[in-house]
């Protein structure tokens, strides 16, 4: 096969750049002895530049991973505090039915303000992502460039090199701008895989703070609902049973004593308690009458 003088000049100028990125010193009208192995090493050190890049993309990648179930980890934690805040509410207010009917009363009135642990756990996880998949759907274009590039090297670039050391077993001179021509090719499919992988993955970025955010959103709304809820409660009752304990009218018979009047529902729950739900002394009273409705 016959060479052009600009073909002969680019293959002496591929030389140099091999035997540079070797270490060795180039020099001019020389006999070529041992292109081959400089080649072949001109080779390697390409290859490790494209593992590198592949390194590149997977730790990119797996920031997007690792990051997600950092902050989904922060959420399943403040699920389980929670979650512990209304057991340790209900812990709290149980027992004050077992102190008698001024405590059970006001615990049933308001007892219904403390939410669900059930619901609210439900209400959260659906604020959550626990597919394992999730992470997939965030980085899914960027994942796809990463694999065709991956691909490239280990079909297109294989190959490429195979047929120049198939087809120019005879000439080293061929075989090296084969060889170049191929690292060539490879580096600007490269170049414009990247062009693409930094986008997609700067797309990935946002996505994944847009899909914390919502999490964290709609998290914190349950959050504060629930933190209304049992703060409510707890007032409340805390309210009614100081009204109890406070010096209050009762019901008189004409001779100064004082009845305490305590309407029981067919649910054998707490009523009212003379004729209105709450805010009535319990103190210093001399009977109680007990109704049934």
């Amino acid at each position: 096969k016959m060479y052009t003088t600009r073909q002969l000049v680019s293959v002496v100028l591929a030389l140099q750049v091999i035997l540079i990125a070797v270490g060795q010193t180039p020099t001019y009208g020389f006999i070529i002895g041992n292109v081959t192995t400089n080649v072949e090493d001109y080779i390697l050190d390409n290859r490790r530049q494209y593992n590198a890049t592949l390194q590149s993309y997977e730790d990119q990648l797996n920031t997007i991973s690792v990051n997600l179930k950092l902050q989904l980890s922060v959420l399943d934690k403040q699920k389980a505090l929670f979650l512990r805040t209304i057991q340790e509410t209900n812990e709290k207010i149980d027992p004050l039915e077992l102190l008698g009917l001024p405590a059970k009363y006001c615990v049933q009135q308001y007892r219904k303000e403390v939410p669900s642990a059930n619901i609210i756990k439900a209400n959260i996880e659906s604020c959550i992502p626990t597919s394992p998949y999730y992470a997939n759907d965030i980085i899914s274009s960027a994942l796809r460039y990463y694999t065709l590039l991956r691909k490239y090297y280990e079909t297109d670039l294989n190959n490429d090199l195979n047929a120049c050391a198939k087809t120019n077993a005879n000439s080293s001179l061929n075989y090296t701008l084969c060889v170049t021509s191929v690292i060539s090719k490879v580096n600007t499919y490269t170049h414009t895989n990247r062009a693409n992988f930094d986008p997609a993955m700067q797309t990935a970025r946002c996505s994944l703070e847009e899909h914390i955010d919502t999490a964290v959103t709609c998290t914190y709304t349950q959050y504060n609902s629930i933190l209304t809820s049992i703060g409510a409660a707890t007032r409340l009752i805390d309210e009614c049973l100081s009204d109890f304990l406070e010096e209050g009218n009762g019901i008189g018979n004409g001779n100064g004593d004082k009845s305490f009047v305590i309407g029981i529902d067919n649910d054998n729950s707490i009523g009212s308690v003379n004729g209105i739900e709450n805010r009535i002394s319990f103190s210093n009273y001399d009977s109680f009458v007990i109704g049934i409705d």
